[in-house]
């Protein structure tokens, strides 16, 4: 593909509810950004978690219980995956494996280059960045790493979603195991063809990503939550805890040593559908480790 630089019109799209998912309208445009759709998704309480032991994550750390009553305010979401082309539009180099196309999710990069990604396009759009750092290393085979990040979440900018907001968005409501409404394991080949309808794994992706946007969205509008690749979150790994918590954040430090971020929603290369569901896999690596299978999206604050 054609690696220049390429700015277009960011639209900002605005899900107006009245009790259903009512379709997704234009609300405002910002010129001269790349094109990044987002979604407003509405504020709500939801149970975050999982309690099915039989596909929860084995270390304590990642995994998804106790259940426990989450309030998340309202935000705005990237209705895909940032892909190849808006990642270069904003930084000018493509980092990806699958250099397949410009509408392919962007990959191989790691938690800070997300980071970085965020705090440009917020400078773009003339919005306060969110994160801030003291340092910045940059690697000679491509990729960033960032020293004493500070995330400050009440700025206007754009960032990566907290675990709670991901879980949020990806459930959209639904109070199944998978956000199309079927419970996990799959059963029939009708609860098989539903995943494939809605997410890119192991056993339909060719062994590769796949164009973001081309399977069916969830309840909010938003494609690929579940599968194509992972999406990295803003929170340090850590344990749930069983207490009500409001737009929780996740822990303030590392726990240990490694220093590992969360990432959710499984990948093209998942052998397993477990990865796919909405709560109950959770995953994690080092912020300055990225492979082919991982990705991100970002929020922003309501509008």
């Amino acid at each position: 593909m054609r690696k220049g630089l390429f700015f277009f019109m960011i639209i900002v799209m605005a899900e107006l509810i009245d009790g259903k998912n009512s379709p997704a309208k234009p609300v405002s445009y910002v010129p001269a950004l790349p094109a990044v759709t987002m979604m407003s998704i509405p504020g709500g309480t939801f149970e975050m978690g999982d309690t099915n032991t039989k596909f929860v994550n084995a270390a304590a750390s990642l995994a998804a219980t106790p259940v426990h009553s989450v309030t998340v305010s309202a935000f705005m979401m990237s209705q895909t995956l940032i892909t190849q082309a808006q990642y270069i539009a904003v930084m000018g180099w493509n980092p990806s494996y699958f250099d397949s196309g410009s509408t392919w999710p962007v990959e191989n990069l790691n938690w800070y280059d997300a980071v970085l990604f965020c705090n440009k396009l917020s400078k773009l759009a003339g919005l306060d960045t969110v994160y801030i750092y003291a340092g910045i290393y940059h690697w000679a085979g491509g990729g960033d790493t960032l020293t004493s990040v500070d995330i400050k979440y009440k700025k206007n900018g754009y960032r990566l979603p907290t675990e709670a907001e991901w879980e949020y968005a990806c459930r959209a409501r639904a109070r199944t195991d998978y956000y199309w409404g079927r419970s996990y394991p799959p059963l029939t080949s009708a609860d098989t063809a539903e995943i494939n309808a809605h997410a890119w794994w192991w056993y339909n992706s060719s062994k590769h990503t796949q164009p973001v946007a081309s399977k069916m969205p969830n309840a909010f509008g938003l494609y690929d939550m579940s599968g194509n690749v992972w999406e990295w979150c803003n929170d340090w790994e850590g344990r749930y805890e069983a207490i009500s918590q409001t737009n929780p954040t996740g822990p303030t430090s590392p726990i240990n040593k490694a220093s590992y971020r969360v990432r959710r929603g499984g990948a093209w290369d998942d052998y397993y559908n477990v990865d796919c569901l909405c709560a109950a896999y959770r995953f994690v690596n080092i912020p300055g480790f990225g492979n082919n299978n991982c990705g991100f999206r970002v929020v922003c604050g309501a509008r």
